[in-house]
């Protein structure tokens, strides 16, 4: 190569230099401009080869909305006490679910609020419930069915003194009808513990065997032959045990299957000397 050829090569070597410097100082953000719009067209950063690709667009931050308390109802827009509870509620439950679906610290923090505001006024009620019992008697249903240690022994023992008055003078009005059979499993306990409390509270009692043969604890036991039909208990389980009013003719259940003494006593009680709701 003679040195003309090589000076001009070396002439064209930077005049190319120079033209990449200009493009770097003038160009460079309008190309990239010009390279993220290419980018931003579907599709089109798959024509570009497999050693190019497209950086991606930063997110929009989203800002995340502060919550706007209720606005409360004007004087004008009155609303009932219900209303407002059930308003109340609904903010609660819409609080929650927002809380839920988008946790962030601003709806967790609307939410706790909301909630502490509801339980607040919860206490308060609570509190000024147990305080108007205690200075209203007739509003204290615990002076008729006590709840306290102390309090309950006493109505307990109260309590058992009057079914036992009540027991004692049953017999004066009512009687027992006991209907059973020597088949029965149940019958076999509950046979001779009747028969311990009829004569504990001297009780009259008519044994009553559905198949003819004697009872566990009543070898008196009458044959069925038709009354325990006639008395309305034909189909009732076995054992079986009612009261026979005297004065009104009626029958009245006691209770089916095995029962306790103290069982026994009570139910007697209940239906015998207190009023419907007595202990309700």
């Amino acid at each position: 190569m003679t040195w003309r050829a090589r000076y001009a090569a070396r002439r064209a070597v930077t005049r190319a230099l120079v033209a990449v410097g200009v493009w770097a100082a003038l160009g460079a953000s309008a190309a990239g401009g010009e390279w993220r719009d290419w980018c931003a067209d579907e599709g089109a950063g798959a024509s570009l080869g497999w050693h190019f690709y497209c950086d991606r667009q930063e997110e929009a931050q989203e800002v995340e909305p502060v919550p706007v308390p209720p606005t409360p109802p004007s004087a004008g827009d009155a609303q009932s006490a219900t209303e407002r509870v059930e308003a109340m509620r609904k903010a609660l439950e819409e609080s929650r679910a927002e809380a839920i679906l988008d946790p962030t610290p601003a709806n967790v923090t609307a939410y706790l609020r909301l909630q502490q505001e509801t339980l607040q006024r919860a206490a308060a009620f609570s509190d000024a419930f147990r305080r108007t019992v205690w200075a209203s008697p007739e509003l204290d249903y615990t002076l008729r069915r006590p709840v306290g240690a102390l309090a309950k022994q006493v109505w307990s023992d109260g309590r058992r003194q009057a079914r036992d008055r009540a027991l004692a003078s049953l017999g004066e009005r009512y009687g027992l009808i006991y209907l059973g059979h020597a088949g029965c499993v149940g019958c076999k306990v509950f046979g001779p513990l009747l028969r311990a409390f009829a004569m504990r509270h001297g009780l009259d009692v008519l044994a009553v065997s559905l198949t003819g043969e004697a009872l566990e604890g009543w070898p008196e036991a009458v044959a069925d032959n038709g009354r325990a039909a006639r008395l309305g208990l034909g189909d009732a389980p076995v054992p079986a045990l009612a009261l026979f009013d005297t004065e009104t003719k009626r029958v009245v259940p006691v209770g089916f299957g095995v029962m306790a003494e103290d069982e026994m006593a009570e139910r007697i009680f209940a239906l015998t000397a207190l009023e419907t709701g007595h202990d309700y």
